[in-house]
């Protein structure tokens, strides 16, 4: 899209000059007429320059990759005259933002810097960048639109979470720290001291309290996987179910985050994904949760989903009654004052989200 306008000086100009004009007809003044026309003159020439000026400057953006939503973040333009005619007063426009560059002399090259705010969750490209400059004369500008290409995965905040957490396993055994289950031993309770004991178990302060010598009894955690799914499907998507989702998202990251952080194999779909993605790193679980998107469909075809998944997270709870224990289900509803839910913790507008999830995690203790 290109198109070409008076500058505030151009746009004066003009109007007193047609003025001009009108005078030197009716009085038959051939100076005056002369004079006009140098005018009108100027303006063609800088029409002439601004269609010759968009072929020889060239512009490239650099953006970050990562970023968190709600965050502002700088982008770099290096914007290039390739040409002789100098360019003057060129301003880059990125969203509602207006940079002023300066002017670029022939064969100048320029970096700037915007700072761009990542309001949304999702992945944001950056495929246009509009420029606009006036000639050397600042008569007339010229409004463009040059391709780039660049894109940056805006993901959802989280809550740091207590590693002091963990969840409980089947027969009351506790299985890991937080979510996930890690490879190691935890301090579980005194017994009596056995002479083929190590001292570095022996429990010195509790056993001269005792009078007796006491060892500490550890119990066996074991490293396992933990899989996610991340139910992204609804029958009827709006503004409302989009906020709901996204706080939906910022529990996943949270709670996947520290599943990386103990270094266990984390497994994590979309409930529209056929298969489950292995997430290696933070990056990858950072960009997973940037391109997943709400789906309005119906769930009839996912009926099966949940076989095997340690974890689901989802907007429709009742959906999941009845097919997963609530030890394994978070939930959010920000479309109802109250919720009664005997079977699931669900997320209300009401609550602390950090709380919320320190208390699920608390509750799966007991």
């Amino acid at each position: 899209m290109i198109y070409i306008n008076f500058t505030p000086l151009g746009f004066l100009l003009f109007f007193l000059n047609v003025i001009i004009l009108l005078v030197g007809i009716n009085v038959y003044s051939v100076p005056v007429i002369l004079m006009s026309s140098f005018i009108f003159s100027l303006f063609l020439w800088n029409f002439l320059e601004l269609i010759v000026q968009p072929l020889f400057l060239a512009l490239e953006i650099k953006t970050p990759k990562l970023v968190m939503e709600g965050t502002s973040e700088k982008i770099y333009v290096i914007i290039e005259n390739k040409g002789d005619i100098p360019k003057s007063q060129i301003y880059i426009l990125l969203g509602k933002d207006k940079v002023f560059v300066g002017g670029l002399s022939r064969k100048e090259k320029k970096e700037i810097f915007l700072i761009y705010n990542f309001e949304k969750r999702g992945v944001v490209s950056f495929n246009k960048l509009k420029v606009r400059f006036t000639g050397s004369l600042g008569l007339l500008y010229l409004y463009k639109k040059y391709r780039v290409n660049s894109i940056s995965y805006v993901y959802p905040l989280y809550y740091p979470l207590s590693k002091d957490l963990y969840l409980v396993g089947e027969g009351g055994t506790k299985t890991s720290f937080s979510i996930p289950s890690v490879q190691g031993e935890e301090f579980h309770s005194l017994r009596d001291y056995q002479p083929q004991d190590p001292l570095k178990i022996i429990a010195w302060k509790s056993s001269a309290k005792k009078g007796k010598l006491l060892s500490k009894s550890f119990e066996k955690l074991t490293r396992k996987e933990i899989y996610i799914l991340v139910d992204n499907v609804i029958e009827k998507i709006d503004k409302v179910a989009e906020k709901e989702f996204d706080e939906l998202l910022r529990f996943v990251h949270s709670i996947a985050l520290l599943s990386l952080f103990l270094n266990t194999k984390l497994f994590i779909k979309a409930l529209t994904d056929k298969e489950y993605i292995n997430l290696k790193s933070i990056e990858d679980l950072r960009i997973f949760l940037a391109e997943i998107d709400l789906k309005e469909d119906s769930k009839e075809n996912y009926s099966n989903e949940h076989i095997g998944v340690d974890l689901v997270f989802s907007l429709d709870y009742l959906f999941w009654d009845n097919k997963i224990n609530y030890k394994n289900f978070i939930g959010v509803e920000f479309h109802k004052e109250k919720v009664f839910s005997k079977n699931f913790m669900i997320y209300t507008l009401k609550e602390n989200p950090q709380e919320f999830l320190n208390r699920f995690l608390f509750i799966t203790q007991t």
